[in-house]
C-alpha cells in the first residue's frame, strides 16, 4: 500500500521540487478580503518559478528525454491533482499542501523549494497569494493546462500503456499469490504473477484511486479514492470477477487508505482528517474516529482487530480503542509527515509496527504500550514499508526510486537495490515465496527477489 502521504506525500523528501527563476515575477498585492484569481495572479507564479521542470515529460530535438522532476507535473489541472496522490495541493487546507509546505520553510532549509542553487526563496507577497488561494478552495477558473503539442510525448515500450501513465499508488497480491493488482489513477490492472504481464483492466467510479486491500476470505477487494476536496469514495468489487459491488461515501476529501477488520467491516482513512469505520452489509458508517489535526495517510489493525493504528500528515502515530472509539495513544517522534505503516507478522511477541515517513525514517514501535523502540534513518523517504513475511527484516520503497530492506533489531541497512526510474511510490510481498513487486512512475512495475 502506497500512501500513501504522502502521501506524501503527497514522497515523498516526498516534494523536491526543482523550481528554476525563468524571470521576474510581477508585483503582486494581497488584500484579504479580495478573491484570488488563479489565471492573472497565480499562473504567472508557477510558470516562471515551476514549469520549467515540472511540464509535461518531452523528446527533445536532439533525441533526449525530460521528464517532471520527483514525478510532480504542474502545467495542467489534472496532473497536478494526479502529482503524490493529490498532496501538492489540498483545496482549501494550505498546511496540508505540500506546495506550501515546500514554498515557506525557513531560508537555508535544504528543503525550501526553491533551492538555494537555483533561485532566491518566494517572496512573502507570493506565498501570501498562494495561500490564500489555496485556502479559498484553489479554484483554477478556466485554466485546465498549457501544454505545448509542439513537444511529444515520452512513449514506453509496453503496448498496454498510453504515452504517459500515471504512477501506480498502491500494489496488493491476490490471495493465492498468482495475481498483483495495481491501482492508479488510470484506474485498477490486474497482472499475472510472476511475468507481470496485463490480464485485466477494471474500470474505477472515483477519479483519483490511491489505496486497496482484499478482504481477509479474498473474494472481495476494497478501492479507496475520491475527488480532491470534494468527496472521498470507496468501491467494494467482486474478486476475481472484478465486478463493482457497492460505494462507499461519507468521507468529504480522497481517502488514503482502506484496512479490513473482517468480512463485514471496513476501516477508512481520508485527507478529511477521518476515519471511518462501515457496516459492509448496509453500507453505512459505523463508527468516525477524529483527533489527527491533518489528514490521515495509513491505517494498521493489529492482530486481535480491536485496537487500529493510523498515520498522519500531522506527523503523529495514533492508535485507537475501537471497542470505546477513544484515543489511546498519540506518538510524534516523526519530524515530517508520516505515509505508511505495516505490523510485524509475528503474533508470539508484543505487537510491532513500522512507520515510513518524509524525515527519511522507518520508526519502529510497540502501539500497544506506546513506545517507539528505535528507528533508521535512509537516505531517502521512504514512501511505503511491509515486512517481508518472516518478520526478520522490513523493505521500504524510496523516493530515489530504491527500495531497501532494513534489520529491525539491529535497525541496519542490510540491502539496497535500484527498483525503478523515479519515485517507488509502492509496493507488496509475496504471501508465499518472499519475492517483491514495485510500483512507481508511468505505470512502472518490476519484481525484486531480496537476498
Amino acid at each position: 500500500m502506497m500512501k500513501r502521504i504522502q502521501h506524501s506525500n503527497l514522497a515523498i523528501p516526498i516534494f523536491s521540487f526543482i523550481f528554476v527563476l525563468m524571470s521576474a515575477s510581477p508585483v503582486i498585492s494581497v488584500d484579504s478580503k479580495t478573491e484570488v484569481d488563479f489565471e492573472t495572479q497565480v499562473l504567472s507564479i508557477l510558470q516562471n518559478r515551476c514549469f520549467g521542470c515540472h511540464s509535461a515529460p518531452t523528446v527533445e530535438a536532439n533525441g533526449n528525454a525530460t521528464k517532471p522532476k520527483g514525478g510532480v507535473q504542474l502545467d495542467s489541472v489534472k496532473d497536478i491533482e494526479m502529482s503524490l496522490h493529490g498532496e501538492v495541493i489540498v483545496a482549501g487546507e494550505p498546511a496540508d499542501s505540500l506546495l506550501y509546505q515546500r514554498i515557506t520553510l525557513p531560508e537555508g532549509d535544504t528543503g525550501i523549494m526553491p533551492p538555494q542553487e537555483e533561485g532566491a526563496p518566494l517572496t512573502k507577497q507570493e506565498t501570501d497569494l498562494i495561500r490564500k488561494w489555496i485556502e479559498q478552495g484553489a479554484d483554477y477558473g478556466n485554466w485546465k493546462g498549457n501544454q505545448s503539442e509542439s513537444k511529444p510525448s515520452i512513449t514506453d515500450t509496453n503496448p498496454h500503456q498510453s504515452p504517459v501513465m500515471p504512477p501506480i499508488t498502491s500494489l496488493a497480491f491476490s490471495p493465492d499469490g498468482k495475481s498483483v493488482v495495481a491501482c492508479s489513477q488510470a484506474g485498477l490492472h490486474v497482472y499475472d504473477f510472476p511475468t507481470l504481464s496485463l490480464q485485466q483492466t477494471i474500470e474505477v467510479s472515483a477519479h483519483n484511486i490511491h489505496d486497496l486491500a482484499f478482504s481477509p476470505d479474498g473474494d472481495q477487494l476494497a478501492v479507496g479514492g475520491g475527488n480532491p476536496a470534494t468527496a472521498g469514495i470507496i468501491e467494494i468489487f467482486s474478486w476475481p470477477e472484478g465486478k463493482s459491488l457497492r460505494m462507499l461515501r461519507a468521507h468529504r476529501d480522497s481517502v488514503m487508505a482502506v484496512a479490513w477488520q473482517n468480512a463485514s467491516s471496513l476501516a477508512s482513512a481520508s485527507l478529511d482528517r477521518r476515519i471511518i469505520l462501515w457496516d459492509l452489509h448496509t453500507g453505512t458508517p459505523i463508527q468516525q474516529l477524529e483527533g489527527h489535526s491533518k489528514g490521515v495517510s495509513s491505517l494498521c489493525f493489529l492482530k486481535n482487530k480491536a485496537i487500529l493504528v493510523s498515520t498522519g500528515i500531522d506527523q503523529s502515530v495514533r492508535v485507537w480503542d475501537l471497542a470505546s472509539g477513544e484515543l489511546i495513544r498519540s506518538m510524534n517522534n516523526h519530524t515530517l509527515p508520516v505515509h505508511d505503516l505495516a505490523l510485524r507478522p509475528d503474533a508470539s511477541r508484543l505487537p510491532m509496527i513500522v512507520s515510513a515517513g518524509d524525515d527519511r525514517t522507518v520508526r519502529f514501535w510497540q502501539p500497544t504500550i506506546g513506545r517507539m523502540v528505535k528507528f533508521a534513518r535512509l537516505k531517502e523517504a521512504p514512501l511505503n514499508v511491509a515486512w517481508l513475511n518472516s518478520g526478520s527484516r522490513i523493505v521500504a520503497a524510496c523516493a530515489d526510486g530504491a527500495i531497501r530492506l532494513v534489520d529491525p533489531d539491529s535497525v541496519e541497512v542490510t540491502g539496497e537495490i535500484h527498483a525503478l526510474n523515479g519515485w517507488a511510490y509502492s509496493l507488496a510481498v509475496h504471501p508465499t515465496d518472499g519475492s517483491i513487486v514495485v510500483g512507481g512512475p508511468n505505470a512502472q512495475i518490476r519484481r525484486i527477489v531480496p537476498k
